[in-house]
């Protein structure tokens, strides 16, 4: 079968989960298909980048949209109500581009990555399916309700029109994907009832990399550190849960384009690492995964790559509502800052729990994530299966 993937951003590097999501998905449809993937972008990536997606795909386009593209886009949007999520990755001359490229390449069948792409194709008379990944209009529902005057009033707008177009372009496509059960619950319309769970995946490299790093942290989170939920989460546990733990406690904070407000948590005991080569390195040198995240939406590949390297992780429910994990067997559970230092400090001082629950992890996200089993399910769901 020949595949058509259409991603918002090119693919690599992994810094964002939906390019980490793509890029797997693509790398294991290849394994049965011819793949071709066209990807939105702003900028040129890197040679290696370039290099790292091609060696896993027979096609590779770019389509190039300027900032006076977008703007105007967003601008359009304000009148005839389409999402500024989806505008800002569409504009007219990019469209064109897309027609020609899928005329020319005559895929069998078309998977858009993100309801902010099912613009480009969403009359076009060929077999298609859609990955939501997650409820991104629900998502901006709850930014909405603890956000305040105009930055509230802005999410609540981009959230109607968010879930509306997530509702009116369901009937456009012949598959609905989405990352989790939990994900899938919260869409609510006719179609939501064809919508398929296929879950993320942890890479190989990560099962039996290396624990006997030295470790220069006790408590440590991973993420783009440049993203809203994970800024919080970061300020959250310095500000919050780090008083509670007593001293000596050490955290390191490590992911791509840390903003202002994370660096300003800098301190002789918190550690910021910004964007690293290999993230394994981060999750080698902590004790103890900590990730104080609401959301509720998406599934946190980071607690996957933390619990495949052996890594006890403490999290929140709506976090391990997307993933699965027993609580208190595979994964600790807090719902405050005192829940996150007291199961911090119990996991720190008992050697025994901490190394059961560092075993349990690792047989969790084997048993349960896999990016090859996964590609096999998408494959499945575009012959019809």
């Amino acid at each position: 079968m020949k595949i058509l993937v259409l991603t918002s951003r090119f693919p690599y590097p992994l810094e964002k989960g939906d390019k980490l999501r793509a890029y797997y998905q693509i790398k294991e449809l290849s394994r049965y298909h011819s793949v071709h993937v066209v990807s939105i972008s702003d900028e040129n990536p890197d040679k290696s980048s370039l290099e790292a997606v091609r060696i896993i795909c027979d096609g590779l386009h770019l389509i190039r949209i300027t900032p006076l593209e977008r703007y105007l886009s967003l601008m359009g949007a304000a009148v005839n109500g389409l999402p500024f999520q989806v505008a800002w990755f569409y504009s007219p001359s990019a469209h064109k581009i897309m027609e020609g490229i899928i005329d020319e390449i005559n895929p069998d069948h078309i998977y858009c990555q993100l309801a902010r792409m099912a613009q480009y194709v969403r009359k076009i008379r060929l077999p298609k399916s859609l990955d939501y990944m997650d409820s991104f209009g629900i998502g901006m529902k709850r930014r909405a309700a603890v956000a305040r005057g105009l930055t509230s009033f802005i999410y609540r707008v981009e959230a109607g029109r968010m879930i509306k177009y997530e509702q009116d372009i369901a009937s456009d496509f012949d598959n609905l994907i989405i990352i989790s059960e939990q994900d899938k619950s919260q869409l609510d319309f006719p179609d939501a009832n064809k919508i398929r769970v296929v879950s993320n995946g942890v890479s190989e490299t990560f099962f039996g990399y290396s624990r006997k790093a030295e470790k220069t942290c006790d408590l440590l989170f991973v993420g783009n550190m440049g993203y809203l939920p994970n800024i919080e989460a970061a300020e959250f546990l310095v500000r919050e849960v780090l008083p509670r733990c007593g001293p000596n406690i050490r955290v390191k904070i490590a992911g791509a384009n840390p903003s202002p407000r994370v660096l300003t948590l800098r301190s002789p005991e918190v550690e910021v690492t910004g964007w690293l080569d290999d993230i394994r390195e981060a999750y080698a040198t902590g004790r103890i995964f900590i990730a104080p995240i609401w959301s509720g939406t998406g599934q946190q590949n980071k607690i996957l790559e933390a619990m495949a390297i052996g890594m006890p992780c403490i999290t929140t429910d709506s976090v391990n509502n997307a993933i699965g994990a027993m609580p208190g067997k595979d994964i600790m559970i807090a719902s405050s800052a005192e829940e996150f230092a007291q199961a911090a400090a119990m996991l720190l001082s008992n050697a025994g729990r901490f190394e059961e629950m560092s075993r349990r992890s690792v047989e969790f996200a084997k048993q349960n994530f896999s990016w090859e089993q996964n590609g096999k399910v998408l494959s499945d769901i575009f012959a019809g299966k």
